[in-house]
């Protein structure tokens, strides 16, 4: 499983030269994404997740507290992973992949 959606960060940008480097400022930039969980730990009451999102040129991590069930007819933690995340706000629009 994994999910494609559209990243978007803020962060200082600049140039470097042989000699230094020249800063531009902050900007936004986005880029399309390829985002599975590389990594769940869980307990009987909950779980945390580290998502990998990566692009042509960029990757990033985040890490998220997840609700996961641990009865018998639960689906499977990495299921239930996917199927919290597609429930934030900031993975609206992602689709899977």
């Amino acid at each position: 499983m994994a999910l494609r959606k559209i990243i978007e960060i803020e962060g200082e940008a600049f140039i470097r030269f042989p000699h230094g480097e020249q800063k531009l400022g902050k900007q936004k930039s986005s880029f399309l994404a390829y985002c599975k969980i590389t990594n769940i730990s869980a307990d009987k009451q909950s779980g945390r997740i580290i998502v990998e999102c990566k692009g042509d040129n960029q990757s990033i991590k985040k890490q998220y507290g997840v609700p996961l069930s641990v009865e018998d007819n639960a689906p499977n933690f990495i299921k239930q992973a996917y199927m919290h995340l597609k429930t934030l706000p900031e993975w609206a629009d992602a689709t899977d992949c």
